[in-house]
């Protein structure tokens, strides 16, 4: 399942980051107005995956929402 966060502030960075320490689902998107900080939240949470489950965090736009669930 692929799971889309938009806004990666305090909130949207943290729930990300736990999705991907419990291993919920195989894909996490990360969607933020500015670009750059969901890029950097998706490379920070990245660091964390060997640590825990097996899946791919990164950073996108509104148009890699389509077929994913929203948190």
């Amino acid at each position: 399942m692929k799971i889309g966060v938009v806004g990666c502030g305090m909130v949207g960075s943290t729930a990300a980051f736990a999705l991907v320490m419990r291993g919920i689902g195989r894909e996490i998107v990360l969607v933020d107005v500015n670009h750059a900080r969901a890029e950097a939240e998706a490379n920070d949470i990245w660091h964390a995956v060997p640590f825990a489950h097996p899946l791919q965090v990164r950073c996108g736009d509104f148009a890699d929402l389509v077929d994913c669930r929203g948190w």
